[in-house]
């Protein structure tokens, strides 16, 4: 399953080039290590019992959460009454001797809660009498019959390594909404880094930048999160062998990290995305319409999707810089990252096909991170040796005459043009506004 292959559909998922697109390699187990899984059938008052006690546990803070309707819960209820097969589910044995839910969360919840007459059946295709009742309210015959009800479950043993319980829940997952990686991850790593990451993935001025509803549905946030603290503590060089591995190997490594490296994980991620905001607003992370969709009619302005690949990139790339520097400097950081995905070809290609692959995912790195650090050591100095024109004065001119100056055509989209040195940079000329005029960023680059 390629990372975050599983996705719903909400209402602007997160760009599938980024998520679903992803050379990552396989996880492969040992040919000495063997995977046990003992096979039991229990009754569901049993397990109801179970969960009661504390025995069975299903914790919505590490799985995903509970998506069913109540009438897809009322079916399963009718099924069991019905004697219709009902898919196993799948837990994993602690060294306490209790059950973690991996796949079967939806089904469990939806009987547990209907023994405790949370909800009431409805539209049922065959026993529609039943329709409107409560378990308490259902006939004492049924009521029997359905406590009396079996259950398969698959059980994994404790003793069993981190690479194979994901390998396993990945491919016992049988469900009817399949876990994808990162809710697996949620079920494996827990402890004080899968807190810490579930807590960024609310920090505002990151889903600010993000600006994707309903990318906690699936974890799809807590996703991204975890990519910026992978790649923030082990780089993207340590990256060779696959994302999925790397990422994997990262929470297997961090899982209980302490507090002080906690502390540390939350105050770069709190400055890396303010970074992010300051300089690209609510646009960030993305790539222009036109490249996303060169046929679009909504050419030149941003994807309406954010894409993974890049977050990674441009996210890590201001742990390691001053933030009050790269406020100073970001008009010339934003400038400089349009530059780079109107002209850099092999940057765009490389963070939409084969993100994971080692030496691509180098590449967009290494490029970034260049071009980065060569706008803010150049905006280091003061205010006369800037060579890049303020965003508000591009916005001003693009207000009160938008024709370019070289080709004398209406400029339409502001992130289309770009300011000018009437008298030329190198030749001596000053960058006010007394010397700025505006162009399209095309007609800008073929002047040379």
């Amino acid at each position: 399953m390629d990372e975050m292959s599983s996705v719903d559909q909400i209402d602007e998922p997160i760009d599938d080039n980024a998520l679903d697109s992803l050379d990552e390699g396989e996880l492969n187990a040992s040919s000495d290590q063997k995977i046990t899984l003992d096979k039991a059938d229990r009754s569901l008052s049993e397990l109801h019992r179970w969960h009661k006690s504390g025995r069975i546990i299903i914790d919505p803070e590490w799985q995903r959460n509970y998506v069913w309707d109540k009438t897809r819960a009322a079916k399963l209820i009718e099924s069991f009454l019905l004697d219709i097969p009902v898919p196993v589910i799948y837990l994993a044995k602690t060294e306490e001797g209790k059950y973690e839910v991996i796949d079967g969360l939806q089904r469990l919840t939806s009987v547990f809660d209907y023994f405790d007459n949370h909800y009431q059946l409805s539209r049922l295709d065959i026993l529609s009498d039943l329709n409107g009742k409560r378990f308490k309210e259902l006939p004492e015959k049924s009521q029997h019959k359905l406590e009396d009800c079996v259950l398969r479950s698959f059980e994994l043993s404790s003793s069993a390594s981190p690479d194979i319980h994901f390998i396993v829940f990945e491919r016992l997952n049988t469900g009817g909404v399949k876990l994808n990686d990162m809710e697996i991850r949620n079920c494996l790593y827990r402890g004080s880094l899968n807190d810490l990451i579930k807590e960024l993935a609310a920090n505002d001025n990151f889903r600010n930048c993000l600006r994707q509803s309903n990318s906690e549905k699936r974890m799809q946030d807590r996703a991204l999160v975890l990519r910026f603290l992978a790649f923030y503590e082990r780089t993207h060089h340590k990256c060779q062998a696959g994302l999925k591995k790397f990422l994997n190997e990262f929470l297997d490594t961090y899982k209980n990290a302490g507090p002080d490296k906690i502390d540390e994980y939350r105050k770069v991620f709190e400055k890396s995305m303010k970074a992010c905001l300051t300089v690209f607003g609510e646009q960030g992370f993305r790539l222009k319409s036109e490249i996303t969709k060169p046929n679009s009619k909504s050419s030149g302005e941003w994807a309406s999707r954010p894409n993974a690949a890049i977050f990674q990139v441009l996210s890590t790339s201001f742990a390691n810089h001053d933030l009050g520097q790269v406020t100073r400097s970001a008009d010339a950081v934003y400038e400089e990252y349009l530059d780079l995905i109107h002209k850099d070809t092999q940057w765009v290609d490389r963070v939409r096909r084969a993100t994971g692959e080692s030496t691509r995912l180098s590449y967009t790195f290494d490029i970034w991170y260049s071009r980065l650090s060569a706008v803010l050591d150049s905006n280091a100095v003061p205010n006369d040796g800037k060579r890049v024109f303020t965003q508000q004065l591009k916005r001003e001119m693009f207000e009160s005459n938008p024709t370019c100056a070289l080709c004398r055509q209406k400029i339409r989209l502001i992130d289309d043009a770009a300011l000018d040195h009437t008298d030329q940079y190198w030749r001596g000329g000053q960058t006010i506004p007394e010397n700025a005029q505006i162009v399209h960023r095309l007609c800008n680059l073929q002047k040379g």
